[in-house]
């Protein structure tokens, strides 16, 4: 859309009168002006031409009621009334109307009335006695004499007015009366409750007499009268009116189109730079994209406009349409913003309610307009976020209009969310488009922080959220002044209320637990980081001075103490290592405030409930921030810090250090008040800590209370064999336990402390728990003057020397050995480190380890270099370790799934396939079992018997067997595979099919005894002898069954044959055997022909690949094709001259020379000619056919299956006398010549 276009460029924007009123038709200047501008819609013409034209016709079928016209203010009511009763009384007003659907329906009532126009808003009158008068003077103009009985005169009243009509159609026979009321519900709502019931009770009889009078009555409503709470007290009344009355509605539909029909028109192309325009926002809403057409022919009004505008109920005639006019009007000469859509949505009307005085009398929007004016004034003066100032203001006032919509009862706990006040304002921040992820999403979540923003503003008051629906509204009764409860509690706090908010916040800000070690004081466990060695120490955090806290146990490395900074406590300060003092020095105006509210918001919360709890809360927590900002400012100069006699600012102990490096934040992070804390207590006791653990690790990942744990479970995991993670490595290398990437502890002091200790005990001595570990129960540390290494670091050195088979380590109830590693893992770190004791390995067993190297083909004298230290034995084993697992596990899987399956038939008898797989199985774990002997001191704890290695030698020649039957298998079974194939191909009694039997049967036996496939050769020879023999008994089966290519082009010769063709025109004739003919055609089409085959194609494939030949499949003859072909040549010799007879014999019958006199001249001189020669006309014609069709047509065929002659003479059973047959025979000719003139049958045996 181009820039600085202006709204009133997208609209043909046409005023519409003020106010039509009813009577307006009467004046011939107005009434047709009236029709011409009246628009309707589809729906509206659908309503009019179905409903409401039927009900004034005088079309007897329809049950005809008086007739309600209902809809709001501004709707069109009284212009659709005007122009229906023009219409119905003079029929040159009908082709004015635009809708073509309304002006082909009017017919039957146009200019069928005479029409009297009444509005009754203001009268006093009884509705009686309005009607009547009205009438009385309506019918003196006319010329009709009629004078109703008074009302206490008044016996029937239906009565009357069917006097009244037989006066008028006495004048006017062809016509009715049609009576037009604007205003109703003023009247009705204006009257008192037994008045009430009277006008009902009139009004009820009018839509009585209307079904059998060419009398009608139309009234306009504002609302649905029959189902409006308005008319509660009188319902039994309503409901016997609404019997007899129908309902038309405009709806907000119809006021839509007419809006933007003719309000707001628009051309093709002022709707498609609507559209450009529209089209880059839709996606910031939930249903604009849907809705595009609808906001495009609205545009500006927003859809949801008129919904709203609907639901709204005032006392004042002030309508739709004229609302939009003026908005519009207000707009016409505005840009069109580029950066927003901008609408004409509900929360504007808020204004023009504001602006009405008469509106301001109302109870109901007196209430609201109160709550919304200090809603607006809370927004304009301390709304934080300048930015969503204005869309927090559109929220005030859509909340205000919405409250109006509810019914009238401004109280029900209903209102809009977020996501469609969304929607419903079109409400839009420039600068949403640049965030990422779903854009309807951002703009929701943006329109909760302002909602959320509002309700911190006015401090909960008089907003609500629905928190089952997320609604927000109005609520006009919560009106509690929080700020003002919460200045006047903090007025009253003391010193120590002052210091206890002041823990309360340091509590928050340093994020200690409620779990307090010592009940009653403020006392936590705590850690903080020795930076210089990435590693957590323990000690304690205490609110208050050092003579006010209990004797911490177990003693820890630290003491961090806050004191109090107003009620400020008296002890003496022993410089102490172990001890830093942190003082607020100074807090300000500022702070206080913050700190006294947080505290009186606390309070006042620890007594409230409900809503009042959670602002309160909510307050508390905004102070503690404001206190947070505080102390993120100006927490370096507030603050001093004590540490051994020495006190300085934050500022000072900083100077040189980057606070960010020491936190190890990233560039968008924010340090907070307890990442300071840590670091320059960090900073100040560095010195101590080193002190009491001169030797302890550096790690290069930092350990914590939170994931030591899991480190030293990681690293536990990695001695096991388990994924050695970058953490997992970083303890190890820390403990000094890894060389490179290998796990040596040599090299490590730690380490080598506990085997200098072990070896001190003497040989064959244990290392207890308690040598090793001191302190309570509660800190145990290993070395504590030197190392202070804690349990589970201690216990990581320990796996690292059984890892390298330097220790056996003794826990409960088990040893771990460099062969039981996986205990390591499987057992929980608190178990190990309640280990009993650590022992030295066995020394190593020389005659079972020289066995072991000989089975795995390796020299026996490694054995005596392993014992003597030497690693290249241990190195040699574990190659050969390595190469045998995944041979075991290929065959043991091969194994498994059956791939030892030769010709059809598993090679292994299932008890013995059991037992290999139980004996590879074995294999395996045997093998995989000596994969974390990788050391020579590991050797030492080998865990293996000469029996063992027996046992472990057949598994390997049962290995050996499994592989070398797998290749036989392999080599052998393509061939085997073949053959099976070929099995299938012959006749089961095929000769070559019974040495194929012989031999598989021979070939199995032999396998299942030579478990080394030592016979190979002789089981190759066998096979593809085998193999030559059925190709050479294939192409012979082929040879017979087929044609070859001269016997092809003979057949094709013969399907081609004269003889073929005359017996194919002459089964045209219905008395010849054609089944001899289909028989004929099957047999020869029925013979097959390839030539291609040759014996290098049936190397590769059992089946001939041209014609799938397959003999066990086809019924084979014995006699070969070939020959086959020749005997039909002769068989259609013998067809042609049978048929040529049966012709001869049925056209000499008596019975068929008789009508041959009767045949046109040309058909009887061809059956002349063929009598005379005897033989058929070569070539053969379809007209001989036809000929001889005619000349029999007077006989009739009968045929007769072979079977059922047979049927007929076993009848009685078999054997027979001569005798019996021939009655039998004659029997069954009888039964089918029942009826019928024997002389014209002709029987065909198929």
């Amino acid at each position: 859309m181009a820039k600085n276009m202006k709204y009133g460029d997208l609209i043909q924007f046409e005023q519409i009168e003020s106010v039509i009123q009813l009577l307006d038709a009467g004046r011939p200047d107005e009434a047709k002006r009236l029709v011409a501008t009246y628009v309707i819609s589809d729906d509206m013409a659908e309503r009019i031409s179905k409903l409401m034209v039927p009900q004034l016709s005088f079309d007897d079928s329809v049950d005809h009621k008086g007739v309600l016209i209902v809809g709001n203010y501004g709707t069109g009511k009284s212009h659709l009334m005007s122009v229906l009763s023009l219409v119905a009384e003079d029929a040159a007003y009908a082709p004015m109307i635009r809708h073509p659907k309304v002006a082909e329906a009017v017919p039957p009532i146009a200019g069928r009335f005479k029409v009297l126009r009444i509005e009754v808003g203001g009268l006093q009158m009884p509705l009686r006695q309005i009607i009547t008068l009205q009438l009385e003077r309506f019918l003196e103009k006319l010329g009709v004499d009629y004078t109703f009985p008074t009302a206490d005169k008044e016996l029937n009243n239906k009565d009357s007015f069917e006097e009244m009509m037989a006066a008028f159609a006495e004048k006017f026979p062809d016509q009715g009366v049609l009576l037009v009321v604007d205003e109703f519900l003023e009247y009705l709502q204006s009257r008192r409750d037994h008045e009430l019931v009277q006008d009902l009770a009139i009004l009820r009889q009018i839509g009585e007499v209307t079904k059998h009078l060419k009398f009608r009555f139309v009234a306009g409503v504002q609302e649905a009268i029959f189902d409006s709470v308005r008319f509660q007290h009188v319902a039994d009344s309503m409901r016997r009116v609404n019997e007899r009355f129908t309902q038309i509605l405009i709806d907000r539909q119809d006021v839509s189109f007419v809006v933007s029909a003719r309000l707001l028109k628009k051309t093709a192309d002022q709707q498609n730079k609507i559209r450009e325009y529209l089209t880059p926002f839709a996606k910031f809403y939930g249903s604009m994209n849907e809705r595009m057409d609808e906001y495009v022919r609205l545009f500006p009004v927003h859809p949801d406009y008129l919904k709203t505008f609907e639901q709204i109920h005032f006392t004042e005639k002030r309508g739709a349409l004229k609302t939009i006019e003026a908005a519009m009007l207000a707009i016409l000469d505005q840009d069109v913003p580029t950066d927003k859509p901008l609408f004409i949505s509900y929360e504007s009307f808020w204004n023009t309610i504001k602006a009405n005085s008469v509106l301001r009398a109302d109870p109901n929007i007196k209430e609201v307009m109160r709550v919304s004016e200090v809603l607006e004034s809370r927004v304009q003066q301390a709304f934080t976020r300048p930015t969503y100032k204005a869309m927090a203001l559109r929220l005030i006032n859509a909340l205000a209009v919405h409250r109006l919509t509810t019914g009238g009862d401004i109280h029900v706990p209903i209102g809009p969310t977020a996501a469609e006040l969304r929607d419903a304002l079109c409400l839009f921040q420039p600068g949403v488009e640049d965030m990422p992820g779903d854009p309807a999403e951002n703009l929701l979540s943006m329109v909760q922080t302002v909602m959320r923003e509002v309700l911190k503003t006015v401090n909960g008051q008089f907003i609500s959220k629905a928190p089952d629906t997320e609604q927000y509204y109005l609520d006009l009764k919560k009106d509690i002044d929080y700020d003002a409860q919460i200045e006047k509690r903090a007025e009253a706090l003391s010193d120590d209320a002052l210091d206890r908010a002041y823990y309360s916040a340091i509590k928050t800000l340093m994020e200690c637990s409620d779990d307090l070690r010592y009940p009653g004081f403020q006392i936590w466990q705590y850690q903080i980081e020795w930076q210089e060695r990435r590693v957590e120490r323990m000690g304690y955090l205490f609110f208050g001075a050092p003579n006010d806290r209990p004797t911490a146990q177990p003693e820890r490395d630290f003491y961090i103490y806050f004191l109090q900074p107003f009620d400020k406590p008296k002890f003496s300060d022993n410089n102490l290592a172990d001890e830093v003092f942190f003082r607020l020095k100074s807090p300000d105006e500022d702070y206080k405030r913050y700190l006294s509210q947080y505290a009186a918001a606390l309070d006042l919360a620890s007594t409230a409930s409900g809503g009042a709890k959670a602002i309160y809360l909510s307050k508390a927590q905004d102070s503690l921030q404001s206190m947070s900002k505080w102390l993120q400012e100006k927490q370096m100069t507030a603050f001093e810090v004590t540490y051994q006699g020495k006190t300085k600012t934050l500022q000072d102990w900083f100077k040189g250090v980057s606070l960010r490096d020491r936190a190890r934040l990233g560039p968008d992070e924010r340090i907070n008040f307890r990442d300071v804390v840590n670091i320059v207590s960090g900073l100040a006791l560095g010195q101590r800590f080193a002190d009491i653990s001169p030797e302890y690790p550096t790690f290069s990942v930092l350990v914590t209370e939170a994931n030591r744990k899991q480190l030293v479970g990681n690293a536990l995991r990695a001695l096991t064999g388990g994924t050695r993670t970058k953490d997992a490595a970083a303890i190890l290398d820390a403990l000094e336990l890894l060389d490179g990437d290998r796990v040596d502890p040599a090299n490590s002091r730690y380490a080598q402390e506990v085997l200098n200790r072990l070896k001190a005990k003497g040989h064959g001595q244990v290392l207890n728990r308690s040598e090793l570990l001191s302190g309570t129960s509660d800190v145990e540390y290993f070395a504590p003057i030197k190392y202070r290494l804690e349990p589970d670091l201690l216990v990581t050195v320990l796996g690292g020397l059984v890892y390298s088979g330097d220790i056996v380590l003794s826990i409960t109830g088990d040893k771990i050995d460099s062969g039981k590693l996986t205990q390591l893992a499987d057992r929980s770190l608190e178990e190990l480190k309640q280990f009993k004791h650590v022992e030295a390995p066995k020394e190593i067993n020389l005659a079972v380890l020289r066995a072991l190297f000989e089975l795995f083909d390796l020299p026996s004298g490694l054995a005596q270099k392993a014992s003597q230290g030497d690693t290249e034995p241990v190195v040699k084993l574990q190659e050969k370790v390595s190469a045998l697992v995944p041979r075991v596990l290929k065959a043991g899987s091969d194994l498994q799934q059956g791939k030892l399956g030769f010709w059809g038939q598993n090679l292994l008898r299932e008890e013995e396939a059991k037992d290999w797989n139980a004996r590879l199985d074995s294999l395996k774990k045997f093998t995989e079992s000596l994969a974390p002997y990788n050391t020579v001191g590991k050797l030492k704890n080998l865990r293996v018997t000469q029996e063992d290695l027996d046992g472990q030698k057949k598994n390997l020649e049962i290995l050996t067997a499994v592989e070398r039957l797998l290749e036989l298998v392999a080599e052998l079974g393509s061939t085997a595979s073949y053959l099976s194939q070929a099995e299938m191909v012959l006749p089961a009694e095929h000769p070559w099919v019974k040495q194929a039997e012989t031999a598989r049967k021979a070939l199995q036996e032999k396998l299942s005894q030579d478990r080394t496939a030592e016979h190979d050769a002789e089981y190759r020879q066998t096979l593809n002898q085998l193999k030559k023999d059925y190709i050479t008994a294939y192409i012979a089966s082929h040879s017979k069954a087929r044609l070859g290519v001269a016997e092809d082009k003979t057949r094709n010769a013969l399907r081609k044959d004269d003889r073929l063709l005359a017996l194919r025109v002459l089964a045209g004739v219905s008395l010849m055997p054609t089944s001899q003919l289909t028989a004929f055609e099957e047999s020869l089409n029925g013979l097959k022909s390839c030539s291609s085959l040759d014996e290098p194609t049936l190397m590769t494939a059992a089946v001939c690949p041209h014609c799938q030949f397959r003999p066990s499949a086809e019924q084979l003859e014995l006699i070969p094709a070939a020959n086959r072909l020749h005997k039909l040549d002769d068989d259609l010799d013998e067809l042609l001259a049978n048929w040529q007879q049966t012709l001869l014999e049925n056209l000499e019958d008596p019975f068929t020379q008789d009508s041959l006199g009767l045949l046109p001249p040309a058909s009887k001189k061809l059956i002349d000619a063929f009598l005379t020669s005897r033989k058929l006309p070569d070539p053969m014609t379809t007209e001989f056919a036809n000929a001889v069709q005619e000349a029999l047509s007077g006989l009739e065929k009968i045929e007769v299956k072979g079977d059922e002659i047979k049927q007929a003479l076993l009848q009685g059973g078999s054997p027979a006398t001569p005798d019996d047959l021939r009655k039998r025979f004659d029997t069954f000719m009888n039964e089918r010549c029942k009826g019928k003139d024997a002389t014209k049958l002709r029987f065909v045996i198929e």
